[in-house]
C-alpha cells in the first residue's frame, strides 16, 4: 500500500471498497468459467482492471499477467483451467485484504 493510503484513512477505505469489488467481479469471472460463457469471463476480468489500484508495477505486471492468462483459456475452451488460476487468485487477494484489515484494527487499537 502507498505512503498517501497510509496517511490518509478514507483513502484506505476507498481502497478496501474496491478491493471487495474486485473479490465480486472474480466471483463472476468464476461463474464465467463455470457456464462456460467467455463474454462473462471477459467482462468480470475487464473490469476487474479497472477496479485494481496497483501501486507496484511487478504486482501489476503478475495479476495483469494472471488474467491474460485465463482470458486466453476460457477463449480457447478451457475454463477449468481458467478457473482453478482464478480461485487462487481470488483465495489470495482476500486473504491480503483481510490481512490488511486486521492490521489497521490492531492499529487504531494501540492509537
Amino acid at each position: 500500500m502507498s505512503q498517501t493510503y497510509e496517511e490518509n484513512p478514507a483513502e484506505v477505505d476507498r481502497w478496501l471498497r474496491r478491493c471487495d469489488e474486485v473479490l465480486a467481479l472474480l466471483d463472476c469471472a468464476l461463474r464465467g468459467c463455470r457456464t462456460q460463457s467467455h463474454p462473462v469471463v471477459q467482462q468480470s476480468l475487464n473490469r476487474s482492471i479497472r477496479c485494481m489500484e496497483l501501486a507496484s508495477e511487478d504486482v501489476a505486471g503478475r495479476v495483469l499477467g494472471i488474467f491474460e492468462y485465463c482470458l486466453s483459456e476460457s477463449e480457447h475452451g478451457r475454463f477449468d483451467e481458467a478457473a482453478e488460476v482464478l480461485i487462487e487468485l481470488k483465495e489470495n487477494w482476500a486473504q491480503a485484504i483481510a490481512t490488511i484489515r486486521r492490521d489497521r484494527s490492531r492499529a487504531a487499537n494501540l492509537n
